[in-house]
């Protein structure tokens, strides 16, 4: 009987062992589950231009890229200037699609969404928890952006 219950128990501590090391810091949640971001992106005169969701499947620290997916709603400030103004042409009014997060070494990250064309490069802040930088439209600069953890920038109602 207790030969059967050591295998058990050594069997039971190895998952154990394997299941904790298997989910290291800044991995998917459990269940393959993705996080919702609040996400805000602003024209070149730094008012709000476009806000919306981001779901990510582990925080920016991450060492290995991974996909996202965003929808973003136009917001009622006008854009400020010319890169913004084409925006609205990729992004259209609402905008609901993949993006692909990619490390880029020293605390920084890069996010490419419409094909390519709409770029997001900013500094991981926040324990991997937040993005925050400039937009670019075909390489050209539009303005800022913020990505961060759901409620940091729109409080919900309740």
């Amino acid at each position: 009987m207790f030969p059967r219950a050591g295998t058990l128990l050594s069997a039971g501590c190895l998952c154990l062992l394997l299941g904790s090391c298997a989910t290291e810091n800044g991995r998917a949640p459990a269940g393959g589950a993705k996080a919702p971001m609040d996400f805000a992106v602003d024209t070149g005169g730094g008012r709000m231009f476009y806000r919306g969701t981001a779901f990510i499947p582990r925080g920016f620290n991450s060492s290995e890229a991974f996909d996202l997916d965003v929808q973003l709603s136009r917001w009622g400030n006008p854009p400020a200037n010319e890169t913004s103004r084409n925006a609205g042409s990729v992004l259209t009014g609402k905008f609901t699609g993949k993006g692909r997060y990619q490390p880029l070494g020293n605390g920084e990250g890069e996010i490419q969404l419409a094909r390519g064309r709409f770029q997001l490069r900013g500094v991981i802040l926040d324990d991997g928890q937040e993005l925050d930088g400039e937009w670019f439209l075909d390489g050209r600069y539009g303005g800022g952006f913020r990505m961060t953890r759901k409620g940091h920038l729109f409080p919900s109602s309740h």
